[in-house]
């Protein structure tokens, strides 16, 4: 028994030990580990802008060429000649786009800019000489004399024409900002690009007489020269450009044409807030120029001047 105690005592002297050695040197601080952070906030693209504008665009008109096929007879003054539509004429269209673009610095910005504007359009009309059919016609006397074929006046067609448009602008632009005025910051800029315009219509002849769409068929059955000639059997000079052949003179007109494009463009932004900035502004957009034969038979053709003055109010929101 006597052993068994002094084993039992040697050992709570044993684990008493650690404790009272702790005590020899202070209480041990607690173990600690470092507290998890989370993620560092970086500010990323704060010169990143988006835009969005909406305007409206001054243009001119198209000329619609609907040139005489029909020459009238010599002394005859009742047959139209060349007509053209639109010539000095304007027209108020819409405008509108979106994009994005980065601030160098407090007087240098880029952007890329997509725009959308309705085109003017245009009509035209005119009446003009269409043989229904053909009439030989032939010398009087003993031994008559084939001389060719009649070219009637009254045989006439009324011609109407019209056209839709629209254009899709794409520029990269570049802008000088001349520095902040109690809140207003003007600027200078210009851009380069491409545009796609496209066009649509119709043009259609209708005889005067019923109204019908003009689909004579002239093709030569006899021996006549083809040739046109009055009804005093001469030789009509120049000679009409309507041949011998079948006649469809009616046209569907659908046409994309892509031209370069370049544009000047001034105004002042005003800031709204830290992200939003008011931007007013004028541009000229020139686009080329559009020349386009629709029907070889009458020789119908669309020139568009395709330039506009815009007036654009839009809003540049800086991307945090």
């Amino acid at each position: 028994m006597k052993v068994f105690l002094s084993l039992a005592c040697a050992g709570l002297t044993v684990a008493a030990a650690p404790a009272s050695a702790a005590d020899l040197f202070g209480t041990a601080p607690p173990l600690t580990y470092p507290a998890t952070q989370g993620p560092t906030a970086v500010e990323v693209g704060s010169n990143w802008y988006v835009r969005g504008d909406l305007g409206i665009s001054f243009d001119d008109a198209p000329t619609i060429s609907l040139s005489s096929i029909s020459t009238p007879p010599p002394g005859y003054y009742g047959a139209s000649l060349p007509v053209y539509a639109g010539t000095d004429m304007h027209s108020t269209d819409f405008t509108g786009g979106v994009g994005f673009g980065y601030r160098f610095n407090n007087y240098l910005r880029l952007d890329a800019t997509w725009d959308y504007r309705t085109g003017p359009g245009g009509t035209g009309q005119t009446t003009v000489v269409c043989p229904y059919a053909l009439s030989g016609l032939t010398t009087q006397g003993a031994n008559p004399f084939q001389l060719g074929y009649l070219y009637n006046t009254s045989n006439t067609c009324d011609g109407s024409t019209n056209i839709e448009q629209y254009n899709n602008t794409f520029l990269a632009n570049g802008y000088v900002d001349l520095g902040t005025y109690a809140g207003f910051t003007p600027y200078v800029g210009g851009g380069l690009g491409f545009n796609m315009n496209v066009m649509s219509g119709s043009l259609n002849y209708y005889e005067t007489a019923n109204g019908q769409v003009y689909a004579a068929d002239l093709t030569p059955t006899g021996t006549f020269p083809q040739i046109w000639v009055n009804q005093y059997g001469q030789t009509i000079s120049p000679q009409p450009n309507i041949a011998f052949a079948p006649q469809n003179w009616n046209r569907s007109i659908n046409s994309t044409t892509y031209t370069a494009a370049w544009a000047l463009s001034a105004g002042f932004g005003f800031q709204l807030n830290p992200s939003a900035t008011l931007d007013i502004g004028y541009r000229y957009l020139n686009s080329g120029a559009i020349d386009k034969l629709i029907n070889p038979e009458t020789g119908m053709t669309v020139r568009q001047n395709n330039s506009s003055q815009q007036f654009l109010v839009g809003i540049r929101y800086v991307l945090q």
